[in-house]
């Protein structure tokens, strides 16, 4: 919605919002919790309508019942008008209503393909799934995806795409004056207390750290893993867990701190972490997800791959103040130059633009 409300400025824009719906008693199950059935609404003026349609269990024929939602999608056209392009946010299902909308009235399609969708990919050879996923793939006029890893997934494939990461507010940019080369630092973690973080990863490493300089660690968030973590660090006077925080106060939390440390895996793409570039921190992600290639490695940004590497490049993070700095000071130039919103938006209104212009 970020993204379509800045378009608006350029394009008159609506949203068709795949509503998820499934019979009693599936939908107790969490995983199958209905998200159909509100009205259509208002988001400070875009129109937001659900569209509903019936998602079955199990991946391999999860969206097999699509096509026949064709009659339906040709009316909802016919009543709200037709486009003369569609963002399809994800390949399924919103990529497959996108294509039926191209074979009804012509209209190109473009497809933000994210790491759900490389699960459907990967479905049994020849289910409905499958066949779908690639029908939509193919026929796009343009494959939007959001790191390095999405990209070279997407090519292994057959398919070509480009890299349009997000943005960032510019009054979120915020250059520290001076470099830390004192002997007190600061490390800062932000994110859903979940598995996939690793926070107990960022935990372990400052409760190991032997060295010289005096480190805190802030973690702000929530989620299962709270009480876990929480004992995790007991004893450690240095490590404060402060639950979820506002926005605002994730700014200040990464105006404070030096260094960002999040090794999760498995990220669409991550914009806490390009938020960290922003307040020029030295930051550790992942290789091979989330933000992984759109910042040099060992140069803008480190990437771990497991808890001993994570553990070796927040150390030296630590401990070399020059190398630290330099990383912080890349990575912010980077941010404050290339990933700032009307940078972003700019790229898309190209894309759209082609995409209407080939028609």
């Amino acid at each position: 919605m970020t993204i379509a409300h800045k378009l608006s400025a350029r394009f008159d824009i609506s949203v068709m919002h795949p509503a998820e719906w499934n019979p009693f008693p599936i939908n107790l199950l969490p995983k199958y919790k209905n998200i159909a059935g509100r009205q259509c609404w208002e988001d400070d003026g875009i129109t937001i309508r659900p569209f509903k349609y019936i998602r079955l269990i199990g991946t391999n024929n999860a969206f097999k019942l699509l096509p026949r939602y064709n009659k339906k999608n040709r009316g909802y056209c016919q009543r709200f008008g037709i486009p003369q392009l569609v963002h399809a946010n994800y390949a399924l299902p919103d990529g497959y209503f996108a294509y039926q909308i191209l074979k009804n009235h012509n209209v190109p399609y473009i497809i933000s393909f994210r790491k759900t969708d490389i699960k459907f990919l990967q479905t049994k050879k020849n289910s409905s799934t499958q066949k779908m996923i690639q029908t939509v793939l193919e026929n796009a006029s343009q494959i939007v995806v959001h790191n390095a890893a999405q990209q070279e997934y997407v090519s292994n494939e057959g398919f070509n795409s480009i890299i349009v990461p997000h943005g960032i507010e510019e009054e979120f940019i915020v250059k520290k004056t001076t470099e830390n080369l004192s002997g007190t630092l600061s490390i800062a973690s932000i994110g859903e207390l979940i598995p996939q973080k690793h926070i107990d990863w960022v935990i372990n490493a400052v409760k190991n750290y032997k060295g010289d300089k005096n480190i805190t660690l802030t973690i702000a968030g929530d989620g299962p893993m709270r009480k876990e973590l929480d004992l995790l660090a007991q004893g450690n006077n240095s490590i404060s867990l402060l639950g979820k925080v506002s926005h605002e106060k994730v700014g200040e939390l990464l105006c404070q701190s030096d260094i960002f440390a999040l090794p999760s895996y498995n990220e669409t793409f991550g914009l806490v972490y390009m938020e960290a570039t922003a307040h020029q921190n030295a930051v550790i992600a992942t290789r091979g997800t989330g933000i992984w290639g759109v910042f040099k490695d060992n140069d803008e940004m480190l990437y771990c791959d497991s808890y001993e590497s994570f553990q070796a490049q927040l150390y030296e993070l630590i401990e070399n103040d020059s190398f630290r700095n330099n990383i912080a000071k890349k990575s912010f130039e980077k941010t404050s130059t290339c990933f700032t919103w009307d940078k972003v938006i700019k790229r898309y209104v190209e894309i759209y633009n082609d995409c209407i212009g080939d028609k």
